[in-house]
């Protein structure tokens, strides 16, 4: 279980005033130093993005796990922490739930990195069927901070409740994707899905627009998928969702046991990936599809180059 983490981490950032510096004293409560906080500044306000790695015993795989969002708060129109900010809750969470089992003598064979960050002042933007949360940085700057150059494997994490094609409540996860090319599902993630919720697994549908830097004037489903613009490692969505469109500035939206479950999920994931046992997407297929057909890299640029 990892439902205490998530109590924490949400009475941690349910405030006007919480910064980054306080979510890094929460993991140095748990025995993990090293957390790195550094505020970015931009024309709509500033955030304090939060990162750190969860040590490996061995030198397995590092996975990667983003929290993925506009602001957790979107003071002052809206009073409280918003349906935005599950990606960054779930993301701290399982990190500070492996910190907890680090701690208590269960070290994963290779380590993990976790990046969010921490706004309680974003803006929102206009977006159809309902509002989105924006941000008070581009997601150029957002990439540069939460992306690193380490991680194998990402799991991006982020609220995808503003929508009717995701008509579920819990959480989805996406295919593969990598440099510009959408894959198919993996099956070991699929497993994971199916063992930590006693359920069938739910796939959210993509398309190439999603996977396309935000700015170009396309379509995206939201930015759930933008560290796939700015990393060469295969990354899968984690989406938690609704039955009904629910606005990403909406407050009392969050579900704590669908924030848990998702939590669990990357906790397991983190798990299987560092030990090597699971896969994001097949490796030879990977090679024969780029033999046959090319790199699709250029959809991760905002325009193709004559």
């Amino acid at each position: 279980m990892a439902l205490k983490q998530v109590l924490e981490v949400y009475e941690l950032l349910d405030s006007a005033t919480v910064e980054g510096a306080q979510v890094a004293d929460l993991f140095a409560r748990h025995g993990m130093a090293g957390v790195y906080v550094e505020r970015v500044t931009g024309p709509l306000g500033h955030t304090d993005f939060v990162s750190g790695v969860i040590p490996g015993a061995g030198d397995g795989p590092t996975l990667g796990v983003i929290g993925r969002l506009g602001g957790i708060g979107a003071r002052p129109a809206q009073i409280g922490l918003v349906s935005d900010a599950d990606g960054a809750i779930v993301a701290l969470s399982a990190a500070l739930k492996l910190a907890d089992m680090a701690a208590a003598g269960d070290v994963l064979p290779g380590p993990v990195r976790f990046a969010t960050h921490i706004c309680t002042h974003a803006p929102t933007t206009p977006h159809e069927p309902t509002p989105f949360m924006g941000s008070p940085v581009e997601i150029g700057a957002m990439n540069a901070m939460e992306v690193h150059e380490e991680m194998q494997a990402i799991l991006s994490v982020d609220t995808t409740r503003g929508n009717r094609v995701i008509n579920q409540r819990g959480f989805a996860i996406s295919p593969t994707v990598r440099e510009g090319y959408i894959l198919r599902v993996s099956e070991d993630l699929l497993n994971i899905m199916s063992w930590v919720t006693g359920r069938a697994p739910i796939v959210f549908p993509i398309t190439t627009q999603d996977i396309t830097p935000y700015g170009n004037g396309l379509y995206h489903l939201n930015s759930i998928l933008q560290p796939a613009t700015a990393t060469s490692a295969p990354v899968v969505g984690v989406a938690l969702t609704a039955e009904v469109a629910v606005p990403g500035p909406a407050t009392g939206a969050s579900q704590v046991y669908d924030m848990e479950a998702t939590t669990r999920f990357c906790v397991e994931v983190a798990k299987a990936f560092t030990a090597g046992r699971c896969r994001f997407h097949d490796a030879d297929e990977w090679g024969r599809m780029q033999a046959l057909y090319g790199s699709l890299s250029f959809l991760q640029k905002q325009r193709r180059e004559a």
